[in-house]
């Protein structure tokens, strides 16, 4: 289908490129000189990416880079440049070049539509215009947002703009904090997170970055690439996402802009701050002129993230056998809450980031570059949580304990007497003090000729993530004299509404009824080095009517992961002094009374004053101190070939690429076997290679109107936290495992896009995708009583002892299609000529299979949502700005287990952010905005939607302040 659908287009597009334009001349033939320049913005001073530069007479034509310049060759004597720009007039200018020499000319585009609108109507179209030209120039199937288009960002995390990109949806904490990336229904474990063209190591135990480990304001633009190409990293099923900081050069002298702000959060009514500062010059040094570029950015943010949680447990429970409830009666499923509990969450973030960008030029053709980024990121809190088993003695078999009195789609109610309900009630608090500190730096050259150009770049960045105090402190009530007896009622369990109510008439506040209690002291450091350097090497020919490039490279990664964990564990008993690590808390929060707070830095106090109060759990410490701790080193080489034909209006770019990986690791096999504990070192490790073939087509079916398609094989590296676990081996004699043998998932990745772009810098787009994928790894879970040779668990189901592993051998499809529509609406009259609109929708499904389950449910992969939907109206007019962004994203799996009753899946989510911003003057703006308007709960459920799971609510972020620019 792709190769016919490219030679129908290849036709058509032939028959326009014939019937509108002169016989191209090829370049190569008659070059002998070359333009140089830079494309800008008149108005604003600001260069131009993805403008295109063509030799009006030849076949020469060269698309603008993020600076705005352009190199193309062309004969000696005067010659014609045109330079078109969706959303800017195209202009033509007239060079003179030299005989083996080079000709400069800096290209100035203006718009008669715009000449008469203010800055902040300018500002706004060039915004939109920024991102849709680079992405018209593409050399594959690609979204871009700009800075200017990011929308609200209260603490500057970038989640919040690339959840409006179409295809892209974003996982978010418990906080309301984005966090993972997901492209088209593909977790962030399998996709590329990239600074600048370069992976960035992340320090949250999976392959996916962890957004809230930086703040955006350093950054120009965001690539999400769906479609690599040779050049590009091959481990990437779903797609990269390319951070591009900022340059000097991006705009043509001095630019000073500070932003000081609040930061408002409406849940704990408590206020935060938001400051950044921005600079950017060009100097003219070492007699040159203005050859260095200077730009740099720091911001701080103090964010608090407070938030409220209500967990609920939910036990199946089946009509047939248990006819005393008369289950029978009702259309949906109903199962019984076997256990909730209710938190809050103190948590305060505070984030600070600087990244300084150094270009330098030598000459037009000869350009270094250094790159530096810092971020910090802490948080700091305690959750302060209360517990209630209400029964977890029920069977649902036939002739199983039935130990449920009254079930009904909103209440439920346990059995009294001791062959009954045994209920308890606990309480929980946890410290969280984490620090998290990225830096990189890379360094670079670009050296272009007439017909060739050689790029490099050397990179090394470290994430290091200390955990300090992360301490839990437990205890719970457990009478068996009588048991406790509770009841539920379910009042809005999508915001965590549920009242409980105990039966048995003890009272909540006799701490004389505690039966046991824990302390747990954790603290660990979570490291990953990268090191990367790759070259990339280009030259053109000429071949007939048209153009074709020959580029290869080679690239060397390599990264380090660490990780430490040490954990204690103690146990108290009926004798301990609960009072003393307690403070009272009559609150009502989501339906239930607090009763008490639990001071985990009490605990630890009295560790150290009275350690004969508590008891050292070995079995426990030993498992959480060595069973995840690895040491590991994963070395990637890779190179490609690849081949660009330009024949008129049609591009056809193809070639293969070729990645190694080697896997070393050392971790930890733990056991506590009949209660002698012992733990030794392992190493192990593994290698794969994968070809990497791709295919792409561009045709230019009519001015503006480009169609798209491309075939590309990508692979995902299998998850850290599977491939890096040791072994432990409980008590009983249990064994759970990693794999350090895990191979790469696979994809088979297709693709076509139509686009077609206005002349005011509008966008219209029907994208198609489908992937299959294979090998993604799943965790099997099986019955053993002995090992073989190897050590491996031996199959059988009446085995005595339980094996957990992960394994590769679950597929998926993914396939779906994009729309995409942006308009600024200046047909409009009168003030409403400032509107702009933009809309996109993603339809896809996912049929994934699982070795390990074996029942009819149609299940996606972890992260995929049927239905994406972003809408946005934004409205510039006599220096007031406007815009509203509505995000919708469907339900997706969290996590699956080994039937529906352990499957855990995110309620669809729906969130509406608004931002207004007023020009006070020409260099002073006030500006307002929050986000999730409409105060939405973030919801997870199990197996069925009514079943909720999880309620977290965040409450609204309002974000305010002034922004002075210099």
């Amino acid at each position: 289908m792709l190769a016919s659908t490219a030679i129908i287009a290849l036709a058509a597009g032939t028959a326009h490129a014939q019937s509108t334009a002169t016989p191209a001349t090829s370049s190569a033939e008659r070059a002998d000189g070359t333009v140089t320049g830079r494309v800008y913005d008149e108005a604003t001073g600001q260069s131009l990416r993805g403008a295109v530069v063509r030799v009006v007479g030849s076949n020469a034509q060269d698309y603008t880079a993020e600076d705005g310049r352009f190199q193309v060759a062309a004969p000696a004597g005067p010659v014609t440049l045109e330079v078109d720009y969706v959303g800017l007039d195209t202009a033509t200018v007239s060079v003179r070049i030299p005989r083996g020499g080079n000709a400069e000319a800096d290209v100035a585009l203006t718009s008669k539509a715009l000449s008469g609108e203010t800055v902040v109507i300018r500002a706004a179209a060039t915004g939109q215009a920024l991102a849709i030209n680079q992405q018209k120039t593409a050399s594959g199937i690609v979204n871009i947002v700009s800075e200017e288009t990011f929308g609200p960002m209260p603490d500057g995390n970038i989640g919040y703009a690339l959840q409006r990109l179409p295809g892209l949806s974003v996982d978010t904490d418990q906080d309301g904090s984005p966090t993972g990336i997901n492209i088209r229904g593909i977790e962030g474990d399998y996709n590329s997170f990239q600074v600048d063209g370069n992976r960035v190591p992340t320090s949250g135990g999976g392959r996916g970055i962890a957004l809230t480990q930086f703040s955006g304001d350093g950054i120009t633009n965001i690539e999400v690439i769906k479609a690599p190409t040779p050049d590009r990293d091959g481990d990437a099923i779903g797609g990269i996402v390319n951070v591009v900081t900022r340059s000097a050069f991006q705009r043509s002298g001095q630019q000073i802009k500070l932003d000081v702000g609040g930061i408002y959060s409406d849940l704990p009514e408590k206020f935060g701050h938001a400051l950044t500062a921005q600079y950017s010059n060009i100097f003219s040094v070492a007699g040159g002129d203005r050859n260095l570029g200077v730009s740099g950015t720091i911001s701080s943010y103090q964010t608090d993230r407070y938030s409220l949680n209500r967990d609920m447990d939910w036990v199946q429970v089946t009509p047939a056998n248990n006819p005393q409830l008369n289950l029978a009666q009702y259309a949906k499923p109903v199962w019984f809450m076997e256990a909730s509990h209710w938190e809050y969450d103190t948590r305060v973030t505070k984030t600070t980031t600087a990244n300084l960008n150094l270009d330098f030029r030598t000459d037009p053709f000869n350009s270094f570059y250094t790159r530096f980024l810092y971020s910090n990121a802490n948080r700091h809190g305690v959750k302060y949580e209360t517990d209630i088993d209400i029964d977890t003695r029920f069977q649902d078999a036939v002739g199983g304990r039935k130990t449920y009195a009254e079930l009904t789609p909103d209440y439920g109610r346990g059995t009294t007497g001791s062959s009954g309900s045994r209920g308890s009630r606990g309480w929980i608090g946890t410290e969280d003090d984490r620090k998290t500190d990225l830096y990189s730096i890379n360094l670079g050259g670009r050296h272009e000729s007439p017909n060739s150009l050689l790029t490099y770049d050397l990179f090394y960045s470290r994430n290091k993530q200390t955990t300090t105090n992360d301490n839990e402190l437990n205890f719970v009530m457990e009478p068996d004299d009588p048991w406790l007896q509770f009841e539920y009622h379910l009042v809005d369990v999508s915001r965590g509404e549920v009242i409980i109510n105990e039966l048995s008439g003890r009272n909540p506040t006799d701490l004389s009824a505690v039966t046991e209690g824990e302390l747990i002291l954790n603290n660990s450091v979570r490291t990953e080095n990268v090191y990367s350097a790759r070259a990339d090497f280009e030259r053109s020919f000429s071949l007939g009517s048209g153009v074709f490039s020959l580029k290869t490279g080679a690239k060397y990664y390599r990264s380090e992961p660490r990780f430490d964990q040490v954990a204690d564990v103690y146990s108290m008993d009926d004798a301990f002094p609960y009072a003393d690590v307690v403070t009272p808390n009559n609150e009502v929060i989501l339906g239930g009374t607090k009763y008490f707070d639990v001071n985990p830095a009490a605990g630890v106090r009295l560790l150290r004053s009275n350690p004969g109060l508590f008891r050292y759990e070995e079995a426990d410490s030993l498992e959480d101190s060595y069973f995840e701790d690895y040491d590991a080193t994963e070395q990637t080489a890779a190179g490609y070939v690849m081949g660009t034909w330009r024949i008129g209006s049609h591009t056809i770019l193809g070639g293969v690429r070729y990645e190694h990986v080697k896997w070393n690791n050392t971790n930890y096999q733990v056991s506590y076997l009949d209660e002698k504990a012992g733990f030794t070192k392992a190493e192990q490790g593994d290698s794969y290679g994968h070809w990497l073939p791709s295919l792409h087509f561009r045709h230019e079916l009519a001015p503006n109107l480009i169609m798209r398609e491309s075939y590309n094989r990508s692979y995902g590296r299998p998850r850290l936290s599977e491939l890096t676990a040791g072994r432990f081996v409980n008590e009983d004699g249990d064994i759970a495992d990693g794999n350090a043998r895990l191979k790469p998932a696979l994809s088979d990745n297709f693709d076509a896009q139509v686009e077609y772009y206005t002349k005011s810098g509008g966008l219209y787009s029907v994208a198609l995708f489908y992937k299959n994928v294979r090998n993604f790894s799943y965790t099997q879970i099986y019955n053993f009583t002995n090992l073989d040779a190897n050590g491996v668990p031996i199959f059988d189901p009446e085995g005595d002892f339980e094996y957990e592993v992960p394994l590769n051998g679950s597929a998926a499809k993914n396939y779906g299609i994009e729309l995409i529509a942006r308009q600024r609406l200046t047909f409009l009259p009168g003030a409403l000529r400032g509107l702009s609109a933009s809309v996109s929708a993603t339809f896809s499904d996912s049929e994934a299979s699982y070795p390990n389950r074996d029942d009819d449910r149609k299940l996606p992969l972890p992260g995929f949502s049927k239905f994406l939907f972003n809408a946005s109206l934004e409205w510039a007019w006599r220096g007031f700005e406007l815009r509203g962004d509505y995000i919708f994203r469907d339900d997706y799996v969290e996590g699956l287990g080994d039937s529906i009753e352990s499957d855990e899946f995110y309620a669809a989510e729906k969130r509406v952010d608004v931002r207004a911003a007023y020009a006070v003057t020409r260099n002073v703006r006030a500006y307002a905005s929050v986000t999730n308007l409409t105060d939405e709960p973030q919801v997870s459920y199990s197996g069925y939607r009514q079943f909720v799971e999880d309620a977290s609510l965040t409450g609204r972020k309002y974000r305010f302040g002034l922004e002075f620019t210099f």
